[in-house]
């Protein structure tokens, strides 16, 4: 194994969790709506899913500020090595640091969607399907 094959790995595992969390955050959309209260002029929320649906838009929310910064991020060492007069052939070492405020984010995205789920959405459903 190299570290290529690691950075492989990795990168593929974060992208496919990227993806669930993603997929997670619209079936608890789907979910707060099919459970919401109200008439068709005036809707309301019970206090667990509007609270999951917080944690929800956090989610998806840094979600794509995730993908915003990363793109931002190496752009700007893309821009800097070309600067450098960096060829495209020449291999070189990035520094790990730029990885670090997306993994940052990534995991809170991802703790975003275990508190929505965890604390209200599937306390929520085990109260209404008396589990």
């Amino acid at each position: 194994m190299t570290l290529e094959d690691v950075r492989t790995a990795y990168e593929t595992l974060s992208g496919k969790a990227s993806d669930i969390v993603r997929q997670i955050s619209l079936a608890g959309v789907g979910l707060i709506w099919i459970f919401k209260s109200g008439t068709s002029t005036s809707l309301s929320l019970e206090p667990p899913l509007l609270k999951a649906a917080f944690f929800i838009f956090l989610a998806l929310i840094f979600d794509f500020l995730q993908y915003l910064l990363g793109t931002t991020i190496w752009f700007a060492y893309f821009r800097h090595k070309e600067k450098q007069g960096t060829k495209g052939g020449i291999e070189f070492l990035a520094p790990p640091q730029l990885n670090w405020p997306t993994w940052a984010i990534f995991y809170l995205k991802s703790a975003m969607m275990l508190i929505a789920y965890g604390c209200y959405i599937i306390p929520f459903l085990a109260s209404k399907f008396g589990a």
